[in-house]
């Protein structure tokens, strides 16, 4: 292997600037002695990245306090580069689970492991911190990243890719979490409505054709249409209200991944009574929920935020055994800045992922 470089570059947020930043000749960090530095092979794009650059970082939990700067990127996967002398130590006694090369995924949160989540397996609610790769500490969009908490390296299944294990962190990751909450409630006579198809609507129609429910998806844009139902929509509208013929209060479960009042106000008028709303899409910061119309059905609201570990390596394995095919677009780490920009400006189908290391 060759000599670790000194320097790389990356882009990240900056306090004093409301677009992404490139940051050149940063130093790449020294590996501590039960530290792992990780070489990045796949870094996704997401809609949270140009919300941190808006809004701010994830609030770190005192006596932490948000970083003026950090890098970006928290879909990550990467190849174990250099460990730590105590690591070097240990290998034996760890069936070489951190051996130079290994691949592993990124869990987004730091899980502290011992907390009253952790410890029940929750640990995508850990308590104890509020630390989280690309959304107010160092992530993916660089070479190469240091490790400091090794939960949250998670093994690669040996078929699945660099590009589609970094997708999974959070756009296969979090539909998969919001449909295991209900996923006792899903019949083959189920009807269930997702309205938004962008990277994790896609994947929420693989993950919920696999449960035999007839599925119905929305989006705006009409390009997406085919895709949609070649992953498993039995149904697709650009607005349900105008083009289908879909009675009022005929849905089981909505999955909303869009989360704007619209969205809301279409979940009222077709959830039947006992009906779930399952909330996902971060649309705006604040919604109008009918209160007195959602208690008067008894529709059951769920919010939802990323997902656990063990829920992240399982579907690595639906992934591993074809259930699931991220809609993965590759593009030049150069073009970050532009790639970004697409994705505000709704040009992004699928997921875009960038390869730091192959320039």
């Amino acid at each position: 292997m060759s000599a670790t470089p000194k320097t790389q570059f990356g882009y990240g947020y900056n306090i004093n600037h409301k677009k992404i930043q490139k940051f050149n000749n940063l130093p790449i960090p020294k590996v501590g002695p039960n530290e792992i530095l990780l070489k990045i092979e796949a870094a996704g794009l997401c809609l949270s990245d140009p919300h941190t650059l808006i809004a701010g970082p994830l609030p770190q939990q005192p006596p932490l306090k948000n970083k003026e700067k950090f890098i970006m990127g928290h879909e990550i996967a990467g190849s174990v580069y250099e460990i730590g002398s105590e690591i070097e130590k240990n290998l034996k006694n760890t069936n070489n689970k951190y051996q130079k090369g290994k691949r592993f995924a990124l869990q987004i949160n730091y899980c502290c492991g011992h907390c009253e989540f952790c410890r029940i397996g929750l640990d995508g609610s850990c308590s104890s911190t509020n630390q989280a790769y690309g959304l107010n500490e160092d992530g993916g969009f660089q070479q190469y990243l240091l490790i400091k908490n090794l939960r949250t390296l998670l093994p690669i299944p040996d078929n699945v890719s660099f590009e589609d294990a970094a997708v999974c962190t959070d756009s296969v990751l979090t539909p998969f979490h919001a449909i295991q909450k209900v996923k006792h409630k899903i019949q083959p006579t189920s009807k269930i409505l997702v309205q938004g198809c962008g990277g994790l609507g896609l994947n929420a129609i693989q993950i919920l054709k696999n449960y035999g429910c007839f599925i119905v998806a929305t989006d705006k844009k009409e390009d997406i249409k085919s895709t949609a139902l070649s992953y498993g929509a039995n149904e697709f509208y650009n607005d349900i209200e105008e083009d289908s013929n879909h009675e009022s209060q005929s849905f089981d479960i909505i999955f909303d991944f869009v989360g704007i009042q619209q969205t809301v106000d279409i979940s009222n008028n077709y959830l039947k009574k006992r009906g779930t709303l399952s909330m996902i899409g971060l649309g705006k910061f604040q919604l109008i929920l009918p209160n007195f119309l959602f208690a008067v059905r008894e529709i059951e609201v769920i919010y939802n935020f990323g997902g656990n570990s063990i829920e992240q390596i399982e579907c690595m394995k639906w992934i591993s055994k074809g259930l699931i095919k991220p809609n993965v677009t590759i593009v030049d780490f150069n073009k970050l800045p532009d790639a970004l920009e697409d994705l505000i400006n709704d040009k992004v189908r699928g997921r875009v992922v960038f390869r730091p290391n192959k320039l």
